[in-house]
């Protein structure tokens, strides 16, 4: 199994581009992080299909 790569709150966002999993640790919390890379029409695809998609 493939370790997740770590990285820190300070860490740029572009360098969250080269991996699709990570975690991410702070003093108090850890956060685990996934990024899935779609085209334009994949995301307005399912943006069609749920338009809630992107309300936190």
């Amino acid at each position: 199994m493939e370790s997740m790569k770590s990285v820190t709150p300070g860490t740029k966002i572009y360098k969250l581009f080269e991996h699709d999993k990570f975690v991410c640790e702070g003093t108090e919390e850890v956060f685990l992080i996934s990024i899935e890379k779609l085209t334009k029409e994949e995301f307005k695809k399912r943006l069609e299909e749920n338009p809630k998609l992107l309300d936190g």
